[in-house]
């Protein structure tokens, strides 16, 4: 999710304080003098984001380089940067351009970490497509399990669910259903995130701040969005600087053949 926002002040007479929040997810605090206006970002939220501000001044300085790109943790405030005027007496403005997204662009996957099969005990499925595979995975870390509609989805690590949609209702084969596929993302604590998607309608078990534990039921398993047919898409991944993402490759403990890094068309019990 990206978000593009402007703001612009003229004119301060006294110090003043302005906070503005967006999405819920995090507020602008400035506060202002005659020379100069200090701008903190405050999270609002249990989890990292990361955003890129770009600014446009008239008769002022910045104390930072621009464009600004950096991330920021759940319950923080942080100064960001302070702007002086360079001519006192004379008009100044600024405003700026704003773009995020959820995650920590510094995240790092634990080394070594293995995740639990994303179903229940004694349960088997297929991996219909692999890490990179040629059908919907070209340069993503992310795997498919063939999964009949109705199966309760487990959480393959523990971690704080970040973010979620259980409103929509139709899967096929169609770009235009790219982006509306439901989902769960769960962010670890090493600030990388996982993401379950093509859930079913109202599937999703849980709720925005909750904390769960590996092995948790999270969600119901469907086949909404972007769908050949009913499956569980999973991937771990952590935000860029650009705001994108970067997939990461990963392993399972399997029931028959232990720590595995998982491989398109064979089944695999957990």
């Amino acid at each position: 999710m990206l978000a593009l926002l402007a703001f612009v002040m003229l004119f301060p007479i006294q110090r003043n304080r302005i906070l503005d929040c967006y999405d819920e997810t995090f507020c602008i605090e400035t506060e202002e003098t005659a020379t100069q206006v200090n701008i903190y970002v405050l999270s609002i939220v249990k989890w990292d984001f990361t955003m890129v501000l770009d600014m446009e001044l008239e008769n002022m300085r910045p104390s930072v380089r621009l464009p600004l790109t950096d991330s920021f943790p759940g319950g923080s405030r942080t100064l960001i940067m302070t702007l002086r005027v360079k001519e006192p007496g004379d008009r100044w403005a600024f405003s700026f351009n704003l773009k995020w997204i959820l995650g920590n662009y510094k995240a790092r996957h634990r080394p070594g970490h293995v995740y639990q099969l994303p179903y229940s005990s004694g349960d088997e499925y297929l991996v219909g497509q692999g890490f990179l595979g040629g059908a919907t995975h070209e340069g993503k870390y992310a795997i498919d399990w063939d999964m009949p509609v109705g199966t309760p989805i487990r959480a393959a690590r523990g971690g704080i669910v970040m973010e979620l949609a259980e409103g929509f209702t139709e899967g096929r084969p169609d770009q235009a259903l790219s982006t509306k596929a439901n989902y769960v993302k769960i962010r670890h604590n090493d600030g990388t995130i996982g993401n379950y998607v093509h859930l079913d309608e109202n599937g999703v078990q849980v709720q925005m701040g909750d904390a769960v534990r590996t092995g948790d039921i999270i969600a119901i398993s469907g086949d909404t969005g972007f769908s050949s047919g009913p499956h569980l898409h999973f991937e771990v991944y952590s935000a860029t600087r650009e705001l994108g993402r970067r997939t990461i490759p990963v392993k399972f403990r399997t029931e028959r053949r232990g720590v595995v890094r998982l491989e398109e068309g064979w089944y695999y019990q957990r």
